[in-house]
């Protein structure tokens, strides 16, 4: 998995405040708060004690990225995201450089999404045979590793991650173990910044901070696709789930054009202060 360029935690937000034009609006009055979602929210799955263990609590930040909607298009057919997927993190500075902290299980979230035209890959006809002929894909990370994130990419431009993901096709038929992509041989989204969308810098207390970028768009429109493998009883159905998708699908007749909200905020004393609440 690429790495993305590292850079040292303890400006990040300053450099994205300072790139921030912040209107009189946009700083949310103590008052106002009160009434709202309390803004560490987002980062409910920061590893904020992880990151107080090794650094200095001024150098951490936590990376909470939210896909909001878009389009996946995979060989030959096309799922609409319907639902959220969460990737967090934790960024900071240990020694002479950053590193990526995250929680076991919650670094990346994403709940199951309807496969349009079903197994029979015919649209409207999901339904004719419920459990059956209707199809749920959900988006998985493949990888133990932690994914790198470049945060002032959201507002600079380029990769902002590199992300190695599988994605699981269910029914009855299909089973529990159908996957497009693996640890092995995972489907890799370069995720790079197409629109910046708008800024909001959100002071927290007396010494935290969160800047939301919202409404941005990241794509990849480069990356391959293996075939299916896992479907159906001893893979019996790996044929048809390759023949309706148009599987392995070379690089160029894929694309992920996905809406985003990204957030950075810290220092992770604040974060854990609220996590445990």
């Amino acid at each position: 998995m690429a790495l993305l360029p590292s850079r040292r935690t303890r400006t990040r937000l300053a450099a994205l405040a300072a790139a921030v034009v912040v209107p009189a609006a946009t700083l949310v009055p103590a008052a106002e708060a009160a009434d709202q979602p309390h803004p560490f929210e987002v980062f409910r799955d920061c590893p904020a004690q992880q990151m107080l263990a090794e650094a200095d609590d001024a150098s951490t930040s936590c990376v909470t990225a939210v896909v909001t909607g878009g389009t996946f298009v995979i060989g030959k057919g096309t799922v609409p995201v319907t639902k959220e997927s969460v990737l967090s993190l934790g960024i900071a500075s240990v020694g002479s450089g950053d590193k990526t902290f995250g929680t076991p299980g919650k670094v990346f979230t994403s709940s199951p999404m309807q496969v349009p035209g079903g197994l029979l890959g015919v649209p409207g006809l999901e339904r004719l045979l419920p459990g059956l002929t209707d199809v749920t894909a959900t988006v998985e990370l493949a990888t133990t590793e932690l994914p790198q994130v470049d945060i002032l990419a959201t507002i600079y431009g380029g990769e902002v991650v590199a992300l190695p993901v599988k994605i699981r096709l269910k029914n009855a038929l299909l089973g529990g173990n159908c996957y497009i992509g693996s640890n092995a041989d995972p489907i890799v989204l370069h995720l790079t910044t197409e629109k910046t969308g708008t800024f909001e810098f959100v002071p927290v207390g007396e010494t935290g901070s969160l800047v939301h970028a919202k409404g941005g768009v990241v794509v990849d429109r480069s990356f391959a696709v293996p075939a299916a493998t896992g479907c159906g009883v001893g893979g019996l159905l790996n044929g048809v789930v390759n023949a309706r998708q148009g599987l392995p699908s070379p690089a160029g007749k894929n694309s992920a054009v996905l809406d985003q909200d990204a957030y950075l905020g810290g220092p992770a004393s604040q974060v854990l202060a609220f996590q445990q609440g």
